[in-house]
């Protein structure tokens, strides 16, 4: 196949003025090889390769030097002093510039003019620990990692979504590198420079959450560097005013303070930094920045790390109190350093180390290794991933990192356990399980207590499942009547007669679906026909014969929910549970959610047992509403088992508008319609199935005053509620057997713990 070598070329200009300014692509265009023709035919080399090769021989000895030179950005940057720092920059040709201070707008701007005029591509840094607001003055800040360092294991994710966040907003920036996270041991109380920089003091901790905090900003194409190798936590002194001296065994630091650099390195983060420090089991010469045992016999050989290396900035007195004059930036390079940071004069720097290469190969060959690590780094991470505009952070960043720091409040606040474990103190439960969802992410998912008062009772943990009572009538029955709906086989305003034949001749004929929903069909409570009779059709046949109530108006009743799952049944064909699990619980991949579950294969080692019953005995495994239980287990009244993370699930499907893991379950429309109110007008607060916030909200009700009007759920009567909020994005489960072993007395309501948690979950939000 013959080509055009002229048209070939033209098609690469083009490709990299697409990723690049004009003048930029100009600049990397130079170090562009041209294809390799043979016989006519042509190929090209692996595009990395082939551009650092190309950018590696055009530089000269003392222009790779300088590629492995970080300078500092000097603070207030006028007009002039800008365009001098640039030209300098540019006739040494440093390989990248870090920032310290300043807004965002003028960093950006400055980082516009460093690219544009820059030949080969800046690497751009920044140290962020705790998010640009660290450096920036008009930027967003997290708080301190020992705050994330108080974290279960179970919230890892809050940390990796801080990363992944300050990683996006250093791309925003044009920023490549940012110097975090610290992974440093706090194992020194009179430490002056790590303290709350420190995940904490356990090593598998600041391992994980350093891990977290790394990926999450990887994932976002930005360099995570793992700080400060080989451990700066157990000092005294801070480096940046002297050089701290460590004199513990290598036994312990290689348990202690190497143990999370360890693990990062096996996690794949892409830098480190070698912190300044006096480290005499590894090398009683040097100090750790400077030492050739530490960089390259500990750090590459030893711990076998791939990555890119750091010094620590060289400016710092804890080196400069000793080593003068480009000294400390030639002994960094010796050491296997491939990034000498903040060099107090980098001209000096370079002429010090090219005067040692012109008569020191090895010194020369490590120079050219050094220099290619770094231009494989630029292509990774600028040449790979370009960036087609700088731009500042805005409002909807902000909001995102508050929403992270919201979440972090949630998961930490003890308030939630202290309620919890009031109402355990005072035997109104045994135990529970709460799960809280905010903007669809798990915040909260905590197991308290056990599933009896017996003292070898089992813990509740996260997969017990709890008999949820009448939270069954909208996690079941008004979920399948709203599908119906969908299918367009029923509509609200028939009548349930039209259905059910065996009401026609009966008090009930008129009574309508809307109505039944709404709880205002003139339908009894509750009666006790499961002491008349037993069997779903007999039941059925007592309720259509009871009379109804005289008086209008919303009156709480079992009856009408009986009535709609046998709607339910004869509609679909199918039973309510199984109408349901085919619907919803099995595409959902809900293995918990489910009526009789004993029938289903549930050990019952996992079931939360409800009320020792005078003629069932202790009732473990089957529901504890004794007209479900006399109806075979299924009925749209009672008879759903589930755990909280299922039934959270469930209802953050209804919050967002019937999708859930890009399935539709139901429409929007629908869901609309049903958790709205549609007797309002007669003083019925209730939507259709779910319950709704009182007119006049009040702290003791059966949701807590904070939840808005447009709110909607359920309560339970064995001790369950579920509540969603539209406007505050937020789900809230709460499972417990309060009717354990008895359930005459309602102490879980009397102490209000499910609203005053719901109260807390809305403050620490608002906070």
């Amino acid at each position: 196949m013959k080509y055009n070598k002229s048209l070939l070329l033209l098609a690469v200009v083009c490709i990299f003025n697409i990723h690049f300014p004009t003048s930029q692509a100009q600049q990397i265009l130079s170090f562009q090889s041209t294809p390799e023709f043979i016989d006519d035919d042509f190929r090209f080399y692996d595009p990395e390769v082939n551009w650092v090769d190309s950018v590696y021989t055009a530089l000269t000895l003392r222009q790779r030097i300088a590629q492995l030179m970080i300078v500092r950005v000097p603070l207030d940057l006028n007009g002039s002093q800008a365009e001098e720092f640039i030209s300098d920059m540019n006739t040494l040709g440093v390989g990248g510039v870090c920032f310290f201070a300043g807004t965002a707008d003028r960093q950006a701007q400055l980082t516009r003019n460093f690219q544009a005029s820059a030949r080969v591509p800046l690497l751009v840094c920044i140290d962020g620990e705790w998010g640009l607001g660290m450096r920036l003055k008009d930027m967003f800040s997290f708080p301190r990692n020992a705050r994330f360092g108080e974290l279960p294991p179970s919230a890892d994710s809050i940390v990796w979504r801080m990363g992944q966040e300050i990683g996006r907003q250093c791309r925003m920036m044009g920023i490549h590198v940012n110097f975090a996270p610290v992974v440093d041991i706090n194992s020194n109380p009179k430490n002056p420079v790590i303290g709350t920089r420190s995940f904490g003091t356990d090593p598998e901790r600041v391992a994980r959450l350093g891990i977290m905090y790394a990926l999450g900003m990887q994932s976002q194409h930005v360099m995570a560097v793992a700080k400060h190798f080989p451990g700066h936590g157990d000092t005294d002194v801070d480096s940046h005013l002297d050089l701290p001296v460590i004199n513990h065994s290598a036994a312990h630091l290689d348990s202690i303070e190497l143990y999370p650099f360890k693990k990062m390195i096996a996690a794949g983060v892409d830098a480190m930094m070698i912190a300044h420090l006096q480290v005499n089991a590894f090398d009683p010469r040097y100090p750790s920045s400077l030492s050739r045992p530490i960089v390259t016999g500990l750090l590459r050989n030893e711990l076998g790390f791939k990555g890119l290396v750091f010094t620590d900035g060289i400016d710092m007195k804890g080196i400069t109190n000793t080593y003068k004059d480009g000294n400390a930036e030639l002994l960094a390079l010796k050491a296997g350093n491939d990034f000498i940071l903040l060099p107090p004069n980098v001209k000096q720097a370079i002429d010090v180390i090219a005067l040692q290469a012109a008569s020191d190969d090895s010194l020369r060959l490590a120079i050219d290794e050094h220099c290619r690590r770094v231009l494989h780094a630029k292509y990774k991470y600028i040449i790979a991933h370009p960036l087609h505009d700088i731009t500042v952070p805005g409002a909807d960043r902000r909001e995102a990192c508050q929403e992270i720091v919201s979440d972090l409040d949630l998961t930490l606040d003890h308030t939630i356990d202290t309620l919890v474990n009031a109402a355990i103190q005072a035997q109104a439960i045994p135990g529970c399980q709460i799960v809280v969802l905010h903007k669809g992410r798990k915040v909260i998912d905590r197991a308290y207590g056990h599933l009896t008062y017996d003292a070898d009772a089992d813990t509740v943990t996260p997969q017990t499942i709890y008999d949820l009572a009448s939270v069954t009538k909208v996690a079941a029955t008004t979920l399948a009547i709203m599908k119906l709906v969908d299918m367009e086989e029923i509509k609200i305003d028939d009548k349930l007669s039209k259905y059910l034949p065996y009401l026609k001749k009966t008090d009930k004929a008129d009574i309508t679906i809307k109505q039944a929903l709404s709880h205002c069909a003139r339908l009894k409570a509750f009666d006790a026909y499961w002491q008349q009779t037993t069997g779903y059709d007999s039941i059925l046949a007592l309720v259509a014969k009871s009379p109804l109530n005289e008086k209008e108006g919303m009156l709480y009743s079992d009856l009408g929910f009986m009535l709609l799952s046998d709607i339910v049944k004869r509609v679909s064909g199918k039973p309510l549970d199984l109408f349901v699990a085919e619907h919803f619980y099995h595409p959902m991949g809900l293995t918990s959610t489910m009526f009789n579950p004993i029938r289903n294969g549930i050990d019952i080692s996992r079931i939360a047992p409800t009320e020792v019953d005078s003629l069932r005995g202790l009732i473990d495994g089957t529901v504890h509403d004794p007209n479900a239980y006399a109806m075979g287990g299924v009925s749209g009244h009672a008879g759903l088992f589930s755990t909280a993370d299922e039934l959270a699930q469930i209802m953050q499907m209804l919050l967002n508008h019937g999708l859930y893991n890009g399935k539709h379950y139901l429409k929007p429309e629908t869901i609309a319609l049903f958790t709205r109110r549609h007797f309002a007008n007669q003083g019925n607060r209730r939507a259709l199935g779910f319950d709704k916030q009182l007119f006049n909200p009040s702290s003791n009700a059966q949701t807590c005053p904070e939840a808005s009007q447009n709110s909607f759920g359920h309560t339970g009567f064995t001790g369950t509620m579920v509540w969603v909020d539209p406007d505050a994005q937020l789900v809230y489960v709460f499972l417990s057997n309060r009717v354990h072993p008895s359930a005459e007395t309602n102490l879980l309501a009397r102490m209000n713990t499910r609203t005053s948690i719901q109260s807390v979950l809305y403050r620490l939000l608002n906070k």
